[in-house]
């Protein structure tokens, strides 16, 4: 390419280079997914032959399909996403990836690094498409996200362009990119989402909490794991930070929060009226209450620091919450007698069956929040079941 928008890039080898473009321009060149298959559809219904580029985008790229589709689902909310971001709504919090393009044709790079991208056709997407379909429909409706007077040729966006290769080499890197790397766990995602509600008040439960330790203040942030998604038995810290998170969950919801810990918190989520400043005040303070009362249960790693136990604990809690709607906790009754002789020990005397099951390799406490967590509530909270009674080292009295 000699020819074209003229554009500055950095070689990173022969056949790649780096650099960035303003959202007008980025959009001129790279066709919106959406059309082109709308028109490859409508060209094929009529028996005309699927245009070049329509082939090209085909060969190195997933159709996104009809609404339904799970990409065409995701373009939506990447939309509002990046609305958000343009608008200055995330402040400095946001983050969009560079989008991988693909020119079939070897570009000509001088040693200024000026070049020429071609203007249309020429470049297709092979990583980053849902962000420019997501781009082209802000574009092409700018009122309906509120952007009507917004300047897209004001920002840029970076981007890769892989140029000169052939097509099976852009297949290859559509692979590589998709299925090389490692999905990130969900709940380890969202535990560090802060404009998540629960994530918020998960960091301001360990920001302002601090536990007796062998008779020394410490910060409840020096025991909780964050970055990984298991704590090992040789680890200092008690639990993950997205097991924590499920603690705060589920004492914000109850026990709609066992089945919903992976997932965002809302304001609709809650009785109509309840004031999220006093929920999330509410929740630190009984939060730090049981993480000191507790503090040598979570140091010996007992039963307490497992998933499962602590959806139910944190279910349980929610019964004494002032925005509690059901399942309060009786007249008379605290959440200390509740609590009172359960016996934590890792032992499935007191918790087989319930958080922890014998297998073949030993005793599994791997059973997680839904899978057990409404087992562990109910054995918390009906002290004269079977289950209630198992916990707290009792039998049922013939």
């Amino acid at each position: 390419m000699s020819t074209g928008l003229p554009i500055k890039l950095m070689p990173v080898r022969e056949n790649v280079a780096i650099g960035v473009v303003d959202i007008e321009n980025l959009l001129y060149m790279v066709n919106d997914p959406v059309t082109v298959e709308q028109e490859a559809a409508r060209d094929a219904k009529a028996g005309h032959e699927q245009p070049g580029y329509a082939r090209m985008r085909a060969e190195v790229q997933r159709v996104i399909g009809t609404t339904a589709s799970s990409k065409s689902k995701n373009i939506g909310s990447y939309a509002d996403y990046i609305r958000d971001g343009l608008t200055g709504e995330f402040g400095d919090a946001w983050s969009v990836p560079p989008v991988t393009l693909w020119c079939p044709r070897p570009l000509v790079i001088e040693p200024d690094g000026s070049a020429y991208l071609p203007i249309r056709d020429g470049l297709i997407a092979i990583d980053g498409e849902t962000q420019i379909t997501a781009m082209h429909r802000i574009k092409k409706s700018p009122s309906a996200f509120d952007m009507k007077e917004f300047n897209f040729a004001e920002v840029t966006v970076a981007f890769e362009v892989y140029h000169g290769i052939s097509t099976l080499s852009a297949r290859q890197i559509f692979h590589d990119r998709n299925l090389k790397g490692v999905p990130v766990d969900k709940s380890l995602a969202l535990s560090m989402d802060m404009r998540d509600f629960a994530t918020n008040v998960t960091q301001a439960l360990v920001d302002g909490t601090t536990v007796t330790v062998d008779e020394e203040e410490t910060p409840l942030a020096n025991f909780i794991l964050t970055g990984k998604r298991q704590v090992s038995a040789k680890s200092t810290e008690w639990m993950t930070l997205s097991g924590l998170r499920t603690l705060v969950v589920t004492t914000i919801l109850g026990k709609a929060g066992i089945h919903a810990a992976s997932g965002d918190v809302e304001i609709d989520d809650l009785p109509e009226g309840t004031d999220m400043k006093v929920v999330k005040r509410e929740t630190v303070e009984k939060l730090s209450a049981i993480f000191q009362e507790y503090a040598g249960e979570f140091q010996a790693k007992s039963a307490i620091t497992s998933p499962a136990v602590l959806a139910g604990l944190g279910a349980t809690i929610h019964r004494s919450t002032s925005w509690c709607a059901s399942e309060r906790l009786p007249e008379g009754e605290s959440l200390d007698s509740v609590l009172s002789y359960i016996r934590w020990e890792r032992d499935l005397a007191f918790w087989g069956g319930i958080a922890a099951k014998e297998t073949a390799k030993g005793v599994s406490w791997a059973g997680g929040a839904r899978d057990s967590g409404h087992k562990v509530y109910e054995a918390i909270n009906n002290r004269d079941s079977e289950v209630g009674l198992k916990i707290r080292g009792l039998v049922r009295q013939p």
